[in-house]
């Protein structure tokens, strides 16, 4: 699968990404690295505030462990958060091998695109 990463916004307290999907992977692929986000120090840890997709299969967008952990499941049209929802934001639950990156993966052809809103949540040095 071929995925085209795009990042929107990368402020001090929150991060945007965008994800242009296009084939086929059965294995997860890294979409956000972390520890590459500014201000990025020790540790980093982002939470997933909102999602917004349009896929042609079923997607899952996953947090980095030992065994990875999935956080949403997309298909077809959707939104986390967006619009008029107030749900809460998606942390990481990832547990042993726990890195803070963000993978997607799919088991079909899908194309598709992804847009991602994250807020940084720790071991970032711009926060306090």
């Amino acid at each position: 699968m071929a995925i085209v990463t795009q990042t929107l916004i990368d402020s001090d307290f929150e991060l945007v990404t965008k994800h242009t999907i296009s084939g086929t992977n059965g294995t997860a692929l890294k979409v956000v690295d972390v520890s590459e986000v500014a201000g990025a120090a020790t540790d980093p840890r982002v939470s997933i505030v909102s999602c917004q997709w349009t896929v042609s299969s079923v997607t899952e967008i996953e947090w980095d462990a030992t065994s990875n952990v999935t956080a949403l499941t997309l298909n077809g049209n959707g939104t986390y958060n967006g619009g008029g929802q107030f749900l809460p934001s998606l942390a990481n639950n990832a547990g042993s091998g726990i890195t803070g990156d963000i993978y997607i993966e799919n088991d079909g052809a899908c194309t598709g695109t992804i847009i991602l809103k994250m807020k940084k949540v720790s071991g970032f040095d711009n926060i306090t």
